[in-house]
Protein backbone atom coordinates (compact mmCIF):
# COMPACT_ATOMS: atom_id res chain seq x y z
CA UNK A 1 0.00 0.00 0.00
CA UNK A 2 2.86 2.36 0.82
CA UNK A 3 4.63 1.53 -2.44
CA UNK A 4 1.52 2.14 -4.55
CA UNK A 5 0.85 5.44 -2.77
CA UNK A 6 4.42 6.69 -3.15
CA UNK A 7 4.74 5.57 -6.78
CA UNK A 8 1.58 7.48 -7.67
CA UNK A 9 3.12 10.78 -6.55
CA UNK A 10 3.81 13.20 -9.43
CA UNK A 11 7.36 14.10 -10.51
CA UNK A 12 9.20 16.60 -8.36
CA UNK A 13 12.59 18.32 -8.22
CA UNK A 14 14.39 15.21 -6.98
CA UNK A 15 12.48 12.66 -9.09
CA UNK A 16 11.94 14.29 -12.47
CA UNK A 17 10.81 10.98 -14.03
CA UNK A 18 8.32 10.26 -11.26
CA UNK A 19 8.35 7.69 -8.45
CA UNK A 20 7.17 4.61 -10.37
CA UNK A 21 10.13 2.40 -9.46
CA UNK A 22 9.06 2.35 -5.82
CA UNK A 23 6.52 -0.24 -7.00
CA UNK A 24 9.29 -2.41 -8.37
CA UNK A 25 11.23 -2.07 -5.11
CA UNK A 26 8.10 -3.40 -3.42
CA UNK A 27 8.17 -6.39 -5.78
CA UNK A 28 11.77 -7.14 -4.79
CA UNK A 29 10.82 -6.86 -1.11
CA UNK A 30 7.90 -9.25 -1.59
CA UNK A 31 10.14 -11.77 -3.33
CA UNK A 32 12.73 -11.49 -0.54
CA UNK A 33 10.08 -12.17 2.09
CA UNK A 34 8.94 -15.21 0.12
CA UNK A 35 12.51 -16.57 -0.04
CA UNK A 36 12.88 -16.08 3.72
CA UNK A 37 9.56 -17.79 4.45
CA UNK A 38 10.36 -20.70 2.13
CA UNK A 39 13.82 -21.17 3.65
CA UNK A 40 12.42 -21.18 7.17
CA UNK A 41 9.78 -23.74 6.17
CA UNK A 42 12.43 -26.03 4.67
CA UNK A 43 14.56 -25.70 7.81
CA UNK A 44 11.64 -26.64 10.08
CA UNK A 45 10.60 -29.50 7.78
CA UNK A 46 14.06 -31.05 7.82
CA UNK A 47 14.17 -30.70 11.59
CA UNK A 48 10.85 -32.50 11.93
CA UNK A 49 11.95 -35.28 9.58
CA UNK A 50 15.20 -35.91 11.46
CA UNK A 51 13.80 -35.65 14.97
CA UNK A 52 10.79 -37.94 14.43
CA UNK A 53 8.23 -35.67 16.08
CA UNK A 54 5.01 -37.11 17.52
CA UNK A 55 1.68 -36.99 15.68
CA UNK A 56 0.62 -33.31 15.48
CA UNK A 57 -2.90 -32.05 16.14
CA UNK A 58 -4.26 -31.33 12.66
CA UNK A 59 -7.87 -30.23 13.20
CA UNK A 60 -7.10 -26.52 13.79
CA UNK A 61 -4.82 -26.52 10.75
CA UNK A 62 -7.55 -28.01 8.55
CA UNK A 63 -9.98 -25.23 9.49
CA UNK A 64 -7.40 -22.50 8.98
CA UNK A 65 -6.26 -23.85 5.59
CA UNK A 66 -9.83 -24.20 4.30
CA UNK A 67 -10.58 -20.61 5.29
CA UNK A 68 -7.29 -19.45 3.76
CA UNK A 69 -7.99 -21.12 0.40
CA UNK A 70 -11.46 -19.61 0.04
CA UNK A 71 -10.38 -16.13 1.14
CA UNK A 72 -7.26 -15.96 -1.03
CA UNK A 73 -9.14 -17.08 -4.14
CA UNK A 74 -11.24 -13.92 -4.05
CA UNK A 75 -8.55 -11.54 -2.82
CA UNK A 76 -5.88 -12.69 -5.29
CA UNK A 77 -8.25 -12.45 -8.25
CA UNK A 78 -9.20 -8.92 -7.22
CA UNK A 79 -5.57 -7.84 -6.74
CA UNK A 80 -4.37 -9.27 -10.06
CA UNK A 81 -7.32 -7.73 -11.91
CA UNK A 82 -6.66 -4.34 -10.29
CA UNK A 83 -2.93 -4.66 -11.00
CA UNK A 84 -3.59 -5.48 -14.65
CA UNK A 85 -6.07 -2.63 -15.05
CA UNK A 86 -3.77 -0.05 -13.45
CA UNK A 87 -0.53 -1.68 -14.68
CA UNK A 88 0.65 -1.74 -11.08
CA UNK A 89 3.67 -3.97 -10.42
CA UNK A 90 3.06 -3.91 -6.67
CA UNK A 91 -0.58 -5.01 -6.86
CA UNK A 92 0.19 -7.69 -9.43
CA UNK A 93 3.07 -9.03 -7.33
CA UNK A 94 0.90 -9.18 -4.24
CA UNK A 95 -1.87 -10.91 -6.21
CA UNK A 96 0.50 -13.61 -7.45
CA UNK A 97 1.87 -13.92 -3.93
CA UNK A 98 -1.63 -14.69 -2.66
CA UNK A 99 -2.33 -17.01 -5.60
CA UNK A 100 0.69 -19.02 -4.49
CA UNK A 101 -0.86 -19.13 -1.04
CA UNK A 102 -3.95 -20.77 -2.58
CA UNK A 103 -1.93 -23.68 -3.93
CA UNK A 104 0.20 -23.97 -0.84
CA UNK A 105 -2.79 -23.83 1.50
CA UNK A 106 -4.61 -26.42 -0.57
CA UNK A 107 -1.55 -28.65 -0.52
CA UNK A 108 -1.26 -28.27 3.24
CA UNK A 109 -4.97 -29.03 3.69
CA UNK A 110 -4.71 -32.25 1.67
CA UNK A 111 -1.54 -33.36 3.45
CA UNK A 112 -3.07 -32.68 6.89
CA UNK A 113 -6.19 -34.59 5.92
CA UNK A 114 -4.13 -37.60 4.79
CA UNK A 115 -2.05 -37.32 7.95
CA UNK A 116 -5.19 -37.41 10.07
CA UNK A 117 -6.52 -40.48 8.27
CA UNK A 118 -3.27 -42.45 8.03
CA UNK A 119 -1.06 -41.22 10.86
CA UNK A 120 1.91 -40.76 8.50
CA UNK A 121 3.87 -38.14 10.46
CA UNK A 122 6.48 -37.76 7.73
CA UNK A 123 3.85 -36.38 5.37
CA UNK A 124 3.59 -33.04 7.18
CA UNK A 125 7.26 -31.98 6.73
CA UNK A 126 7.35 -33.50 3.24
CA UNK A 127 4.41 -31.30 2.24
CA UNK A 128 6.20 -28.31 3.78
CA UNK A 129 9.20 -28.88 1.52
CA UNK A 130 6.96 -29.19 -1.54
CA UNK A 131 5.14 -25.99 -0.63
CA UNK A 132 8.47 -24.22 -0.18
CA UNK A 133 9.47 -25.14 -3.73
CA UNK A 134 6.32 -23.43 -5.03
CA UNK A 135 7.15 -20.36 -2.94
CA UNK A 136 10.71 -20.24 -4.30
CA UNK A 137 9.51 -20.47 -7.91
CA UNK A 138 7.00 -17.64 -7.49
CA UNK A 139 9.53 -15.51 -5.61
CA UNK A 140 12.08 -16.01 -8.37
CA UNK A 141 9.60 -14.86 -11.03
CA UNK A 142 8.58 -11.80 -9.02
CA UNK A 143 12.20 -10.85 -8.36
CA UNK A 144 13.10 -11.29 -12.04
CA UNK A 145 10.30 -8.99 -13.21
CA UNK A 146 11.08 -6.33 -10.61
CA UNK A 147 14.84 -6.36 -11.16
CA UNK A 148 14.33 -6.25 -14.93
CA UNK A 149 12.37 -3.02 -14.61
CA UNK A 150 14.80 -1.52 -12.09
CA UNK A 151 17.66 -2.20 -14.51
CA UNK A 152 15.82 -0.32 -17.30
CA UNK A 153 15.04 -3.38 -19.37
CA UNK A 154 13.28 -2.55 -22.65
CA UNK A 155 9.53 -2.95 -22.97
CA UNK A 156 8.24 -6.37 -24.09
CA UNK A 157 8.56 -7.08 -27.81
CA UNK A 158 4.81 -6.90 -28.41
CA UNK A 159 4.65 -3.44 -26.84
CA UNK A 160 7.63 -2.19 -28.83
CA UNK A 161 6.04 -3.63 -31.98
CA UNK A 162 2.86 -1.67 -31.23
CA UNK A 163 4.88 1.53 -30.88
CA UNK A 164 6.74 0.84 -34.13
CA UNK A 165 3.46 0.17 -35.95
CA UNK A 166 2.14 3.53 -34.77
CA UNK A 167 5.23 5.37 -35.97
CA UNK A 168 5.36 3.55 -39.31
CA UNK A 169 1.65 4.11 -39.98
CA UNK A 170 2.15 7.87 -40.36
CA UNK A 171 3.04 8.67 -44.00
CA UNK A 172 5.00 11.75 -42.92
CA UNK A 173 7.56 9.52 -41.20
CA UNK A 174 10.22 8.84 -43.82
CA UNK A 175 12.44 6.88 -41.43
CA UNK A 176 13.24 6.53 -37.73
CA UNK A 177 15.93 5.06 -35.52
CA UNK A 178 17.24 4.90 -31.94
CA UNK A 179 13.92 3.74 -30.50
CA UNK A 180 14.58 3.25 -26.78
CA UNK A 181 12.07 2.13 -24.19
CA UNK A 182 12.00 1.42 -20.48
CA UNK A 183 9.48 1.13 -17.70
CA UNK A 184 9.18 2.70 -14.26
CA UNK A 185 6.36 1.13 -12.24
CA UNK A 186 3.33 1.48 -14.47
CA UNK A 187 4.89 4.28 -16.54
CA UNK A 188 6.48 3.65 -19.95
CA UNK A 189 9.23 5.98 -21.18
CA UNK A 190 9.89 6.09 -24.93
CA UNK A 191 12.31 8.17 -26.99
CA UNK A 192 12.97 7.95 -30.72
CA UNK A 193 14.58 9.87 -33.59
CA UNK A 194 12.08 10.50 -36.40
CA UNK A 195 13.04 11.75 -39.87
CA UNK A 196 10.65 13.92 -41.88
CA UNK A 197 10.93 15.95 -45.08
CA UNK A 198 13.35 18.88 -45.07
CA UNK A 199 10.59 21.08 -46.54
CA UNK A 200 8.71 21.19 -43.23
CA UNK A 201 8.87 24.45 -41.34
CA UNK A 202 9.79 24.57 -37.68
CA UNK A 203 6.11 25.05 -36.76
CA UNK A 204 5.03 22.14 -38.96
CA UNK A 205 7.66 19.89 -37.40
CA UNK A 206 6.45 20.90 -33.95
CA UNK A 207 2.81 20.23 -34.79
CA UNK A 208 3.71 16.84 -36.26
CA UNK A 209 5.67 15.95 -33.12
CA UNK A 210 2.67 16.76 -30.94
CA UNK A 211 0.39 14.61 -33.10
CA UNK A 212 2.75 11.64 -33.09
CA UNK A 213 3.24 11.87 -29.32
CA UNK A 214 -0.55 11.77 -28.86
CA UNK A 215 -0.76 8.67 -31.07
CA UNK A 216 1.93 6.93 -29.02
CA UNK A 217 0.09 7.78 -25.80
CA UNK A 218 -3.03 6.16 -27.24
CA UNK A 219 -1.13 3.03 -28.28
CA UNK A 220 -0.16 1.95 -24.75
CA UNK A 221 -1.20 3.17 -21.30
CA UNK A 222 0.99 5.59 -19.34
CA UNK A 223 3.39 6.34 -22.22
CA UNK A 224 5.73 9.32 -21.91
CA UNK A 225 7.26 9.88 -25.39
CA UNK A 226 10.18 12.09 -26.36
CA UNK A 227 10.59 12.55 -30.11
CA UNK A 228 13.70 14.01 -31.72
CA UNK A 229 12.86 15.34 -35.18
CA UNK A 230 15.53 15.24 -37.92
CA UNK A 231 15.46 16.41 -41.59
CA UNK A 232 15.50 13.32 -43.78
CA UNK A 233 17.60 14.57 -46.72
CA UNK A 234 20.18 16.30 -44.55
CA UNK A 235 20.48 13.32 -42.21
CA UNK A 236 20.77 10.89 -45.14
CA UNK A 237 23.63 12.94 -46.56
CA UNK A 238 25.33 13.12 -43.16
CA UNK A 239 25.06 9.37 -42.58
CA UNK A 240 26.41 8.59 -46.02
CA UNK A 241 29.35 11.01 -45.81
CA UNK A 242 30.33 10.49 -42.17
CA UNK A 243 29.40 6.86 -41.56
CA UNK A 244 28.98 5.30 -44.99
CA UNK A 245 25.48 4.00 -44.32
CA UNK A 246 21.91 4.61 -45.36
CA UNK A 247 19.19 5.96 -43.06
Amino acid sequence: MIAVTVSDAPPDETHAYGHGKFENLSGVASALLMFIAGSYAVFEAIKHLTQHRTHPSVDPGLYVMAFSVVTNIFVSQHLIAAGTETDSAALTADGHHLRTDIYTSLGVFISLLILKLTGWTWLDPAAAIFVSVLIFVTGYKLAGDAVGTLSDRSLPLNEERALRDTIESDPRVLSYHNLRTRKSGSHRHVDVHVLISDSNSFVQAHDFTEELEDKLRQTLPNVHPIIHIEPYEAEAQHQQQQHGRQV
